[in-house]
C-alpha cells in the first residue's frame, strides 16, 4: 500500500511539473475557468492586499485574445533595495503579464526571481535578496488566491 501510495505522490508530482513548465525568465500560472476581465480585477486586489500596489495597468490588446501587463510594487521594499542598487530601477515596477489563450484560460506571469537573484547575487545584500524573495512569494500568493488555491 505504502509503494502504491508513493507512486501516486510521484506521478502527481510529476503532472504538476509539467503543468507548470518554469522558464528561466518568468514564472507563469495558467487560470482556468474564468473571465480575462475577470482574474485581471482579482489578481489587483489580491495584489493590494498584500500591500503590493498596483501602479498601472496597460492594456495592449482589448480583441480577442486580450494582452494587459500590470506596473507593481512594494514601495517599502523597493526603497531599501533601491538604495543599495539603484540601477534596478531599469526593472521596477515588477511587470506582471496576463494574455488569453483561444481557450479562455489566461496566464499570469511575471520575471523569475531565483534568475534575477543569480544574475545579481553578487550586487544584493542579504536583506535586499530577502526582500526580492518576499516580493515574490507576495506575487506568487496572490496569483494562488485568483486561482482559487489559498
Amino acid at each position: 500500500m505504502r509503494k502504491l501510495l508513493l507512486v501516486l505522490l510521484i506521478f502527481a508530482s510529476l503532472l504538476v511539473a509539467q503543468e507548470r513548465k518554469e522558464h528561466p525568465l518568468q514564472y507563469e500560472e495558467v487560470i482556468e475557468g474564468m473571465d480575462f476581465e475577470d482574474v485581471k480585477l482579482l489578481l489587483k486586489t489580491a495584489l493590494d492586499g498584500r500591500n503590493m500596489n498596483v501602479l498601472g495597468v496597460v492594456d495592449v490588446s482589448t480583441e480577442k485574445p486580450r494582452f494587459s501587463y500590470m506596473l507593481v510594487c512594494n514601495l517599502s521594499y523597493a526603497e531599501k533595495i533601491f538604495r543599495e542598487f539603484p540601477q534596478l530601477g531599469v526593472m521596477a515596477p515588477c511587470r506582471i503579464y496576463l494574455y488569453e489563450r483561444e481557450d479562455g484560460s489566461v496566464v499570469v506571469g511575471f520575471i523569475n526571481v531565483d534568475t534575477l537573484l543569480k544574475v545579481f547575487k553578487k550586487d544584493l545584500s542579504d536583506q535586499a535578496k530577502e526582500l526580492f524573495k518576499k516580493a515574490d512569494q507576495d506575487v506568487k500568493s496572490a496569483i494562488r488566491e485568483v486561482k482559487g488555491e489559498l
